[in-house]
């Protein structure tokens, strides 16, 4: 066997053995075994490795509230990422790869306090996301990461009080989470992200003004109708109570 492809079994085993400290809990031995990952794909040059090395540690290190380092790693990720592009610019996979990292990168950063730092990474998630779309309309995959993103940058931008912009961005969510709802009606899933967008476009709408009470009233009985349903299927999910919740106060005064 040659020694490209002992390397390469190796850094399998590694990230193998990594994915299972994780399921396990034991993420300090995880964060150990993905930076002896780290250096065998780096030797290798397996840059496609290297990508997923950085982006599993990057979240481990988001989930253990290390923002400073996981958003360090998040940018060595994406280092890796436009390499991959620049070796295969057409390439699909890779660009979900840099939607997926410019995103959480902008989580993360909404969760520092850095806004404008992370209008920028949501912003190009964004760019990715619609030319990845457009590209493959029919890839469900690649559309409810970018409903997710769309999500997650309008509630920051809500937050921010950039209300035009944000009602902007909480409606092409809105759209593409109904389209996915539309196509398989049985996902919770894309029921509950359906539910959240409504009821976070609903609660743009009313902090504009009584001219949009009506649009904001109808957005946020849609999303409560979807979310007791949902507690119908899920009686015990507390997500969704939170959830119903929510809705119920934003409708409050309507």
């Amino acid at each position: 066997m040659s020694r490209s492809k002992v390397k390469n079994l190796l850094l399998l085993k590694q990230i193998h053995s990594a994915v299972s400290q994780i399921k396990k809990g034991k993420l300090d031995k995880a964060l150990e075994t993905l930076d002896k990952a780290e250096k065998s794909a780096r030797q290798s040059n397996s840059i496609d490795a290297l990508y997923y090395i950085l982006f599993t540690r990057g979240g481990i290190l988001y989930s253990a509230k290390e923002y400073d380092q996981a958003l360090e790693t998040y940018e060595r990720a994406l280092e890796a990422g436009s390499d991959l592009l620049k070796s295969d610019p057409e390439n699909e996979d890779y660009q979900h790869y840099m939607g997926t990292t410019l995103s959480n990168t902008g989580n993360l950063l909404k969760n520092k306090g850095e806004i404008n730092k992370a209008d920028e990474y949501y912003s190009r998630a964004r760019k990715v996301y619609y030319e990845l779309t457009i590209k493959d309309p029919q890839n469900a995959l690649f559309r409810s990461y970018a409903g997710e993103n769309l999500n997650n940058y309008g509630e920051m931008l809500m937050d921010s009080d950039s209300l035009d912009k944000a009602c902007e961005i909480l409606g092409e969510a809105v759209d593409v989470y109904e389209t996915l709802y539309k196509e398989k009606p049985d996902n919770l899933g894309y029921q509950a992200e359906l539910s959240v967008a409504l009821s976070h476009l609903g609660n743009c709408l009313k902090q504009q003004g009584p001219e949009k009470d009506v649009a904001s009233k109808k957005n946020l009985e849609k999303a409560l109708e979807m979310q007791e349903k949902l507690l119908d299927q899920q009686p015990e999910n507390e997500k969704i109570k939170e959830a119903i919740n929510l809705t119920k106060g934003r409708l409050e005064g309507l």
